[in-house]
């Protein structure tokens, strides 16, 4: 099943496009941000991101 979720989502580095729009853990929008400052945020979380 985990394998089946790959294969349907792009995450983290897997995603495509330039800028993303991030919700912060607790559900708040924190806006549309470069992909790369949204990995590094999710990072700092020890979140992941989902297209």
């Amino acid at each position: 099943m985990q394998q089946d979720l790959k294969n349907k989502y792009r995450v983290n580095e897997r995603i495509k496009a330039k800028e993303v729009r991030l919700i912060g853990p607790d559900g708040k929008q924190i806006g549309i941000v470069p992909l790369k400052e949204a990995l590094r945020i999710a990072e700092e979380y020890g979140l992941d991101l989902v297209e």
